[in-house]
């Protein structure tokens, strides 16, 4: 019966998908929807030279990023459940229209774990992206209620993946919002990396009761331990360096954020590590999340739209 709803819902999947392709003048074959895990739709992007990229419906959910050099650069816990309506650890999560648990909603607000429909798709052979959007609905509504529409934009290239969010307000009041793009990055040893672009810069320290703190100037941010923090006006480009080991990654990564104004850094610690029961052993020294962020609430007029972005460049 499972193996038959599964079937049920991709030719329901593709059929929508198809019609779309028929409005659309060409689309080289870069973009193939399928049934991702536990059923869930994904589509994948991929470019000639062998970039791919895989993007969930649920959640509109970026899960896995390889440039043309074949390497895997997002983190993905091994214990996620790819349930329907439940979040999924690790890739890049778009938390909207709450970050963390700064509000009255679920953490990380609904956009994460609600079903997105596709907007339109595009590729050429060194390139392929796709936009989906997510508007209010009852459901939203009776959780939140604002009118809203969202457009979320998946850009692949050859060395970069892009990521752009647009939340227009299509109610009469004003809304407010906090948000990120939830960004895991993909580590040999979280101890082993550090981050340039920080130094001077206040940052809100989660692990001490948001008390503000001030980076040091100089250097690289290395990680030593647990690591929660929201850098206020964050500047436009990071460096990510691999550090030893760093046969698997290369050098470094390039992280360039745009409209949102904070960037938060994150990495759960070996201590409290077991208290997420969707990360699997041992994998909390294999991530970093780099997340570009409105942890600030930001006000949107009626008709107004926040575009804000990222992408990610191997170096």
């Amino acid at each position: 019966r499972s193996a038959a709803v599964a079937r049920i819902r991709l030719a329901l999947l593709a059929g929508a998908v198809v019609v779309q392709l028929l409005r659309m003048a060409s689309l080289p074959g870069a973009i193939t929807v399928s049934l991702g895990r536990n059923d869930l739709p994904a589509l994948t992007l991929s470019t000639a030279a062998g970039a791919q990229a895989t993007v969930y419906l649920q959640g509109a959910h970026v899960t896995s990023w390889r440039a043309a050099d074949g390497v895997e650069r997002l983190f993905l816990s091994s214990a996620s459940a790819f349930e329907p309506g439940s979040p999924i650890r690790g890739g890049v999560p778009v938390c909207w229209p709450q970050f963390s648990g700064r509000g009255p909603l679920p953490k990380h607000g609904f956009a994460r774990t609600t079903e997105w429909v596709i907007e339109s798709m595009a590729s050429t052979a060194d390139s392929a992206e796709v936009v989906l959007r997510l508007s209010d609905s009852e459901a939203t509504r009776a959780a939140w209620p604002f009118s809203f529409s969202l457009l979320y934009t998946v850009t692949l290239t050859d060395a970069s993946l892009s990521m752009r969010l647009e939340a227009t307000n299509t109610g009469a009041d004003p809304l407010l919002f906090t948000g990120a793009l939830h960004t895991y990055l993909a580590v040999a040893s979280v101890q082993s990396v550090s981050v340039a672009g920080l130094g001077g810069l206040t940052y809100e320290d989660n692990t001490a009761g948001l008390a503000l703190v001030q980076e040091p100037a100089a250097g690289r941010l290395s990680i030593a331990g647990e690591v929660d923090r929201v850098y206020l006006a964050a500047p436009p480009s990071l460096i990510l360096t691999y550090g030893q080991p760093s046969l698997t990654y290369g050098v470094g990564l390039r992280v360039e954020q745009q409209g949102f104004r904070e960037t938060v850094l994150w990495n759960i610690g070996k201590a409290r590590a077991p208290g997420l029961p969707d990360l699997g052993e041992g994998e909390w020294s294999r991530y970093l999340c780099l997340e570009a962020a409105a942890a600030a609430p930001v006000s949107i007029p009626p008709g107004a739209t926040f575009i804000g972005s990222q992408t990610l460049t191997v170096e």
